[in-house]
């Protein structure tokens, strides 16, 4: 047990002397010196919109098949220009023989369209052909991490104008900067929402009728950066 306590202060201790020598060298390096904090935020509109269609025999209004409702969604998508092969991806398929007169039959796809009306567009027409039940994934911006290098390069920008303001004020100039650490502070969000969900599409609740010809309205993405910096002082 005194071994054990005697490793660990021997280790804080350790830590301590390293840490006071790592401040000694830089200081010595460095021996004037100014410390910032830089912070950068960018907003775009998403340009990806993921939607999960359900096929289900049971609840189509017609009672239709799942086989002809898959041809009439096919038929639909095509018409408003949307590439099959690549944006509508069938991620499931399923059936339950419960007795001689029930045979259900289910298919799940997941759709990508690029707009917001495209969005619109897809579930009024799919809801015209008695298939309702349309539910949004997610929304994502295409070049986020082009994104997110812009917004991380505006923050050091930020960092080294602040320390050149404050580095004026008493006469003196900003050299060279060596130290940076940062990462993306808890208000970036990378997935938007729809903002009125109500507005032309399901979101786990029946739409209003006065409100299907309306288009949906998405929230901006948004990616916030913060750095902290350590500049030369000359």
């Amino acid at each position: 047990m005194k071994r054990i306590f005697v490793f660990t202060l021997f280790g804080v201790l350790l830590m301590g002397i390293k840490s006071e020598l790592s401040f000694a060298q830089n200081v010595e390096v460095y021996p004037s010196y100014i410390e910032v904090n830089g912070s950068a935020e960018k907003e775009v509109a998403p340009d990806v919109f993921y939607l999960r269609i359900e096929i289900n025999e049971q609840d189509s209004k017609g009672k239709k098949s799942v086989e002809e409702q898959q041809k009439s969604m096919l038929s639909a998508l095509k018409s408003l220009g949307i590439d099959i092969e690549k944006q509508l991806v069938r991620t499931s398929l399923s059936s339950s023989f419960y007795n001689r007169r029930t045979n259900l039959s289910t298919a799940t796809y997941q759709l990508k369209v690029n707009t917001a009306e495209a969005v619109s567009s897809v579930w009024q027409r799919l809801d015209g052909l008695g298939i309702s039940d349309v539910s949004f994934i997610k929304a994502e911006y295409s070049k986020i991490e082009e994104l997110k290098d812009q917004v991380r390069q505006e923050a050091v920008r930020n960092a080294k104008k602040q320390a050149e303001s404050m580095a004026g004020a008493i006469g003196q100039t900003v050299g060279k900067c060596f130290y940076l650490n940062g990462g993306y502070s808890g208000n970036s969000v990378l997935y938007a929402q729809p903002r009125m969900a109500a507005k032309g599409m399901m979101m786990d609740y029946a739409a209003e009728e006065a409100a299907v010809e309306e288009s949906i309205e998405f929230d901006n993405i948004k990616v916030s950066q913060n750095i902290s910096a350590k500049f030369v002082l000359e």
